[in-house]
């Protein structure tokens, strides 16, 4: 919380909601696939807008354009929740809304600029976390091709994986099937393709055998708290055992992916994942929601594999609704309970409440 916030002293009232995002688009021909992924659908804007209408509020739609800055000083909103991506390909395009918004003066839900630059970048986060004491995998780092050199050594120990992933990327970009790395060849393969196909650096993580889970949190500083967690793994498993939640398995999660609320999870596992996923949250100084995807290592510890401050909130297919839901919750409220930790973090408060 910044100086401005934490001084406000009268609450501020909040008739119109602004909700700024990146919509899904066909790409051109020559780029990858996957180059949208993280933007959403029509839907997934329209089902967020209607829900914050439920509440009484008004909403006005901005899409993340060369007219964007235009339309917000001219129609400026009282409040933005923002769901926007950012455009481009740098790893700081998390942080060109909420940069946009602080410089405009206008609250907004979700974390700061700074928080959202770190956690798109795997390495940093992966830094930043282990230096906090949040469990996380080894990384190593491959900048160019010159650093090509240190898979060989990654390999020394017999039976190890790695998971090749863009620097920076979300939504699984990059993490396909074959993203696994048994051997010091197929590692720089992966490297090789995450350079050319994605233009930034590579990480290579080590592989997890474990369960995964991922689980929500809601709220700011000592009030944040776990919401809701699942455990991810697939409908018919491999016959090497081996799962890694790819992109392909998200593109077709109906049919490849079996989602399990809390009850199928160790109580003791349940504690564990909602303490380390709060002690990341914290750590990274989040604000309002997140997602905290983890998975067990081969001692039973959980170790956090990904931070997603701007989680997909499609009611149809997001993660974070999905263990909303299967943790006894709805739509209707997880949005409520977003917006609540925002207007409280800025008091603000809904005028026709």
């Amino acid at each position: 919380m910044d100086d401005k916030e934490s001084s406000q002293e009268v609450p501020l009232p909040v008739r119109v909601i602004g909700i700024i995002f990146n919509l899904r688009k066909p790409t051109s021909e020559g780029d990858p696939d996957d180059l949208y992924e993280e933007y959403d659908s029509q839907s997934t804007v329209d089902a967020l807008a209607s829900e914050i209408e439920s509440f009484g509020f008004k909403t006005t739609l901005f899409e993340q354009n060369e007219e964007l800055f235009r339309k917000l000083t001219t129609n400026r909103p009282d409040f933005v929740f923002n769901i926007a991506e950012g455009t481009g390909v740098g790893r700081g395009r998390e942080s060109q809304i909420p940069c946009l918004l602080e410089s405009l003066g206008i609250p907004y839900s979700g974390s700061d600029p700074v928080s959202l630059g770190i956690s798109l970048d795997k390495y940093l986060t992966n830094l930043v976390l282990k230096h906090e004491g949040v469990p996380v995998p080894f990384v190593a780092l491959f900048r160019d091709e010159a650093d090509l050199d240190k898979a060989d050594h990654l390999f020394q120990r017999d039976g190890q994986i790695y998971i090749a992933k863009p620097r920076w990327e979300g939504s699984s970009k990059g993490v396909f099937k074959d993203s696994l790395c048994r051997n010091a060849e197929e590692l720089r393969k992966n490297v090789l393709r995450i350079f050319e196909r994605y233009k930034q650096p590579a990480v290579a993580e080590a592989f997890l055998p474990g369960v995964e889970i991922t689980v929500g949190v809601i709220g700011n500083g000592s009030d944040a708290r776990a919401i809701g967690m699942m455990k991810i793994t697939e409908r018919k498993p491999s016959n090497d055992g081996i799962f890694l939640y790819s992109l392909e398995h998200k593109r077709d999660w109906q049919e490849k992916i079996l989602y399990e609320g809390p009850e199928a999870i160790d109580e003791n596992v349940r504690k564990q994942a909602a303490s380390v996923a709060i002690d990341a949250f914290r750590a990274l100084e989040l604000r309002d929601v997140a997602r905290i995807d983890m998975r067990m290592d081969e001692s039973g510890i959980l170790r956090v594999i990904d931070i997603n401050p701007l989680p997909g909130l499609s009611p149809y297919y997001s993660d974070l609704p999905i263990l909303y839901s299967l943790s006894g919750g709805n739509y209707h409220d997880l949005v409520s309970k977003i917006l609540e930790a925002a207007f409280k973090r800025y008091r603000l408060f809904h005028e026709g409440a």
